[in-house]
């Protein structure tokens, strides 16, 4: 088989740049391949070219690059066009949570569920539509993945506006094989140096993860046909009197106390959310305006500046890496694969892993309708994923991916038609906004704020 084109639009991702360097220079699948990076930034761009190039160098791997500020100059006939572009990522995240927090609603994380998901939503969706519409013009038989947050949004805006292209999201949890081998780990199926998992263990494991992007659920456990979720609640008990002298007095929103409000939500619903620091905020309880206080605390307010200053040290890091300050040798020995650089190699070469990812049901869920957006534990080859059997959603839980569904249906609706009667809609059946009057100064406020960046139809003046 020849080897693939990988076009990746958003060169300097934070998560997956250096990562998709990595892989196409030590994967023998990628062997003699083509990388083509594009991102509008030309110094950024320039930087990344410069480190793929030492990597590729360094690596012997025959993998060829190209790279452009204008995606439409390369990507033609690529095998993949991986979606991974953001633009002042913790400045409007911050700018969201600031003003949703004005307005009553807490996040922590203000990039998925309430109005930091839904206006992230209304900046990037549209471009993210337009670059696959090039895509099915330049690249037909391509694979577009989708790998910017809201994932789900994002994912189903793909899927209604751009059909004729093959494509699915990802989200960089559930990482497989590393998220099953650490489940087994934590509930004492195998000692905490084993480094893989046995197949003898896959065929005595039943491990049921699933529900909507950063909505995710573990909802059976058993090994061996013995249930292990008492066992696992008794665990999670102990970790929440740990919690209490290790979480710092301020700052660390997403990961702040999360023990106490997964345990909590285990308690509610009889699942773990797998994806607690996103959790915590997809639901109401933790938002602080009850008659009795939250524990351990409402959630924290999502800090921007600390978020932007991880991000500043790791661009400074991959200049080193670029610059040959750092050698290449020491980047491919240090630098991880990701998800999304397993998942394309193994659909390349027809590896038969499995991998968790965003897309149609399909019946896995059997009591959610076949198109839900859901992550789940999938088989997948170049043919696409097939999600595997999940089961039945308990009610409640089954209400709350319900309500989530709706909320991103809604908000892709919006962000690609600029109706504001949906944005509106889409803002109150929102699980954390509460209040009509909150929610409708929140959409005008944001909607001023962020006119820098939103399309411009949302300012166009409407006829009475």
């Amino acid at each position: 088989m020849r080897p693939p084109k990988i076009t990746v639009i958003g060169a300097a991702s934070y998560f997956f740049g250096r990562p998709v360097i990595h892989k196409m220079a030590t994967s023998n699948v990628f062997a003699g391949g083509t990388l083509a990076l594009v991102d509008t930034n030309e110094n950024v761009l320039r930087t990344m070219m410069r480190l793929a190039r030492r990597a590729f160098s360094q690596a012997h791997c025959g993998v060829r690059l190209i790279g452009s500020t204008d995606r439409r100059q390369v990507m033609k006939d690529s095998d993949f066009v991986v979606l991974t572009f953001s633009e002042r990522n913790a400045h409007y995240r911050g700018l969201d949570t600031e003003i949703a927090a004005r307005h009553g609603i807490r996040m922590c994380s203000s990039d998925t569920i309430g109005p930091g998901g839904v206006f992230r939503a209304l900046r990037e969706a549209p471009r993210a539509v337009a670059m696959a519409k090039d895509a099915a013009r330049l690249a037909p038989n391509a694979w577009v993945i989708n790998f910017v947050n809201p994932t789900t949004v994002l994912g189903m805006a793909l899927r209604r506006y751009v059909p004729e292209v093959r494509s699915f999201a990802l989200c960089d949890g559930h990482h497989e094989p590393y998220n099953t081998l650490n489940w087994c780990k934590r509930l004492g199926i195998l000692p905490e140096n084993a480094a893989s998992v046995p197949p003898e263990v896959y065929q005595k494991l039943d491990l049921a993860i699933g529900g909507v992007n950063h909505c995710t659920w573990l909802v059976r456990c058993r090994y061996d046909g013995k249930d292990l979720m008492p066992k696992f609640r008794r665990w999670l008990a102990g970790q929440v009197q740990a919690e209490k002298k290790t979480t710092p007095a301020q700052g660390a929103s997403k990961g702040s106390y999360n023990h106490a409000y997964a345990l909590q939500l285990l308690d509610l619903y009889g699942a773990y959310p797998t994806a607690v620091g996103h959790t915590k905020e997809y639901v109401p309880f933790f938002q602080g305006y009850g008659a009795k206080p939250n524990r351990p605390e409402p959630i924290r307010l999502f800090d921007a500046v600390e978020r932007a200053e991880q991000m500043a040290e790791r661009w400074t890091e991959t200049q080193r890496y670029a610059s040959g300050k750092l050698s290449a040798k020491q980047f491919l020995k240090a630098q991880a694969n990701d998800h999304a650089t397993d998942i394309i190699e193994s659909m390349w070469g027809g590896l038969g892993k499995q991998f968790y990812i965003n897309g149609p049901n399909r019946g896995a869920v059997t009591n959610l309708p076949d198109d839900a957006f859901l992550e789940l534990r999938c088989d997948v080859d170049m043919h696409g994923p097939r999600p595997q059997p999940f089961g039945a959603f308990e009610r409640g839980l089954l209400a709350l991916q319900h309500q989530v569904l709706d909320t991103h249906e809604l908000t892709a609706e919006a962000a690609m038609t600029g109706d504001r009667t949906l944005l509106r809609r889409a803002m109150l059946t929102d699980p954390i906004c509460n209040n009509i009057a909150d929610a409708d100064a929140c959409i005008k406020d944001l909607l001023e704020a962020e006119r820098d960046i939103l399309p411009s139809y949302w300012y166009k003046r409407r006829r009475r």
